[in-house]
């Protein structure tokens, strides 16, 4: 009797980790692995990394706890080529929207319906988890908190404006 009762509640540990987003499918793609180790910016480096060149750690408020469980950068649930899809486990129906230059400026219809972002905007969903029109983002979304500098960085790089 014992042993079934074990096995049961290892079956049900086994699915609970796997809602959880530990699975390995979920977020292989984002892993250390897909890290360049070269930044051509700094805003670069805060989006693969988390981590400024001076060794500020951007913190994140709330989101989802995949982000926090595997990386704690951008790239983390949007992805090494900034095109999102990252399920947000245990929400399977939520998934990171793409953050290309073409996905932030322009008004379209990928499922992330949303107004162009400016830098203002930008840095306002980053740091206040709100939308270009004001409205708030997915509660999967985190809030970010850093240097201004490093939140200039990071927009800059977001928007596709690299210094030379």
């Amino acid at each position: 009797m014992k042993h079934n009762r074990t096995r049961k509640l290892l079956a049900l540990a086994f699915v609970a980790a796997g809602m959880s987003g530990c699975m390995e499918a979920n977020h292989g793609r984002y892993s250390v692995g897909n890290t360049p180790t070269n930044f051509s910016s700094e805003g670069e480096r805060l989006y693969f990394t988390g981590i400024s060149s001076s060794g500020e750690q951007i913190r994140s408020v709330g989101g989802h706890p995949h982000m926090q469980m595997h990386g704690g950068s951008c790239a983390t649930c949007h992805g090494a080529d900034k095109e999102g899809g990252a399920i947000m486990w245990p929400r399977f129906w939520v998934t990171a929207p793409a953050l290309t230059e073409g996905a932030l400026e322009k008004e379209h219809d990928d499922g992330h319906n949303h107004a162009s972002y400016d830098e203002s905007s930008l840095k306002n969903a980053i740091v206040n988890g709100t939308g270009p029109d004001g409205a708030p983002l997915h509660d999967t979304m985190p809030r970010w908190r850093m240097s201004e500098e490093s939140l200039n960085a990071l927009v800059r790089y977001l928007l596709g404006e690299h210094p030379h």
